[in-house]
């Protein structure tokens, strides 16, 4: 299968998606899209996806929030969706600096913004977790969606990651993978727990990104740089927080569940929806977005 292509123009023809823009931070380009509020907003929310994901996997909360006031920016990680890939000799910037400097930067296009509530599932919930710690005046809120902490990479492992065999066998295996629905619904089915919702599942807004040439180097080279904040400082967190987990959720260990949950404040508002997996976002929907609106309430951010 031919590698799609990294579009970077806007007006060339087959650019993402319609509402897609792109934000520049030194030699990146991150992908970013926003979808209004129906009718009066009522509040923004910085929606972050989770590992081999992209913007298409928040399309149904999306529009669940839209349709309850809220504005959402859901944004590519760097080697995800269509932002860039990072490769061996990029200048590196820290993840969360170039986030924070989106929302600074979608701040300054209004006259009074209102203060961000940040969304994050699985990786993306580490990496909110990890804005968090920052203690940012733009941001009043988080709501973690069976997030799952990245490991802090030794020094050994993560030369190993950055080494040019390892990022052409990862460019292969994706290479082999990725051009069969049927697997990527295999994998897909795991993680949501629902064979209905994977029946009527479009594989290639999963799939389609991941074709893009270096995800695969991209994959090893920020798998090299990986790390997660410490557990002894969640307590720190100021600002409230939702956390929702899956009960057959396959990705995230009930001893991590517990040591996660323990660890965020005593105040935070934790449910766990007993038939979703890990990506219950997707199939479960619904029910996150009536946590997510009550917890919004129950703070006076809405």
């Amino acid at each position: 299968m031919k590698t799609i292509e990294f579009q970077e123009n806007k007006q060339i023809k087959g650019w993402p998606y319609v509402n897609s823009e792109y934000f520049e931070y030194g030699e990146y380009k991150l992908h970013y899209r926003i979808d209004e509020a129906k009718g009066k907003e009522k509040g923004k929310l910085f929606m972050i996806h989770g590992f081999g994901c992209n913007t298409t996997f928040y399309n149904e909360l999306a529009e669940d929030y839209t349709k309850k006031g809220l504005r959402c920016v859901r944004v590519d990680l760097p080697d995800f969706g269509y932002s860039t890939r990072e490769v061996k000799g990029i200048k590196y910037v820290n993840r969360v600096d170039m986030l924070i400097a989106l929302m600074e930067y979608l701040d300054k296009q209004e006259k009074n913004p209102d203060k961000w509530i940040v969304v994050g599932h699985s990786m993306g919930g580490s990496v909110t977790l990890d804005i968090a710690q920052r203690a940012l005046p733009i941001i009043k809120g988080y709501m973690l969606y069976a997030p799952m902490f990245m490991f802090n990479v030794p020094k050994l492992m993560s030369k190993m990651f950055q080494m040019k065999w390892m990022g052409a066998m990862m460019d292969t295996a994706l290479k082999y993978v990725m051009p069969y629905d049927a697997l990527v619904k295999v994998v897909l089915l795991i993680a949501t727990m629902s064979p209905r919702y994977i029946a009527h599942y479009d594989a290639s807004l999963a799939a389609n990104p991941l074709r893009l040439k270096d995800t695969g180097k991209g994959l090893c080279y920020m798998s090299s740089k990986a790390s997660h904040p410490p557990y002894e400082d969640m307590k720190k967190i100021k600002e409230p927080v939702l956390l929702v987990w899956g009960g057959l959720d396959l990705f995230v260990p009930g001893g991590k569940v517990k040591k996660l949950t323990e660890s965020l404040p005593d105040s935070t508002d934790v449910h766990t929806i007993k038939l979703a997996g890990h990506c219950v976002v997707q199939n479960f929907h619904k029910k996150c977005c009536e946590y997510g609106i009550e917890f919004l309430k129950a703070n006076k951010m809405y």
